[in-house]
């Protein structure tokens, strides 16, 4: 990808990563105007990504794989989901579309067990977007800012957050934290920006959404420095070790983990063991969209209609009955977000 300002205005050339590389986007540099509410009818601005390994080189353990994941799942009728971590702007990015067409991608490509789901925010440049689709009924958002773009950090942008954490359908604050795999801000900023947003969102009383990537010690370090021990926590896209995770749980009491279609990657073991590892109580199921596209549908966009895969390898894995997954994560996720 490549950026180059000339008088002042930035103009971007993005290569998008594939399914299996970042798990939330990496933002561009704010442009000198934000778009008006009338331009939203053309289609948002592509978020700057990245090439990177996938997410599958981190698995360990069996080179075995026994699990079936297939391109369509029985989902009982009765059992509705929420996708507790999608990036909407960006799933409409791909597939060529504006934000107003939200609704028949909606209609086309979920279930009818879809419910709804929290659009996440993640920088600068997405707000008037995010702003816009809160619009429609199934979405409501979180805002924050990612730790690659923990450089762009200010008060200015602090303002833009507290001040959207009044609307009723923000639900939480977020994605925030460290990520150590790609240090696209010096990791002393991105600390700085996270406890800064850990100590807003508190005041605010918003639950949190944590990006935490190769940075286990010091997200928990962090966590426990600024959050009381009973907050409402997703660390989003889990793809450590089954001992960090038992750490988070039993520090924090109302702390959840999210796992997405990552877990069904074949060289995935090491993410598959967190899943046993973490009772159903305290999991989410999320997409990441249009990241981390699960099996069987690699090299296409993920979205909330893939839920049903996430799901479906979760009892599998943890030996449950889909209907379970399903039904006690929906439980959960109104447990942290109240929707």
């Amino acid at each position: 990808m490549s950026t180059t300002n000339n008088n002042n205005n930035t103009t971007t050339t993005t290569t998008t990563s594939s399914d299996s590389g970042d798990n939330c986007c990496f933002v561009e540099e704010k442009p000198k105007q934000q778009p008006k509410q009338q331009q939203h009818k053309q289609k948002p601005k592509q978020q700057q990504t990245k090439e990177k390994q996938p997410i599958s080189k981190q698995g360990g353990g069996k080179s075995e794989f026994n699990f079936v994941n297939p391109a369509v799942v029985n989902m009982p009728q009765d059992a509705k989901y929420v996708d507790s971590h999608v990036h909407i702007d960006q799933i409409l990015i791909r597939e060529k579309l504006t934000l107003e067409d939200f609704t028949s991608f909606q209609k086309a490509k979920f279930p009818p067990q879809f419910e709804r789901c929290v659009q996440v925010c993640c920088d600068p440049v997405s707000l008037d977007y995010t702003d816009f689709l809160v619009k429609f009924d199934p979405i409501y958002a979180a805002y924050g800012v990612h730790p690659h773009n923990a450089s762009q950090y200010n008060d200015d942008i602090e303002n833009k957050l507290v001040e959207r954490m009044k609307h009723p359908k923000t639900v939480a604050w977020g994605e925030m934290g460290l990520d150590y795999f790609y240090t696209k801000s010096p990791r002393d900023k991105q600390m700085s920006a996270f406890a800064s947003q850990l100590k807003k969102a508190v005041e605010c009383k918003k639950p949190l959404v944590i990006h935490s990537r190769e940075a286990e010690q010091d997200t928990l370090d962090l966590l426990t420095i600024h959050v009381p021990k009973d907050w409402k926590i997703h660390i989003h896209c889990f793809t450590s070790n089954p001992d960090f995770a038992q750490k988070l749980l039993a520090h924090f009491s109302n702390l959840y983990i999210g796992f997405t279609g990552c877990i069904t990657f074949k060289n995935s073991e090491s993410i598959r063991a967190s899943v046993q590892a973490v009772p159903i109580e305290r999991m989410l199921l999320e997409t990441d969209g249009p990241y981390m596209t699960p099996e069987p549908f690699r090299g296409q966009t993920a979205h909330s209609g893939h839920i049903p895969q996430v799901a479906n390898m979760i009892a599998q894995v943890k030996q449950l009955s889909l209907e379970q997954v399903l039904k006690q994560c929906r439980i959960n996720t109104t447990n942290v977000y109240g929707i």
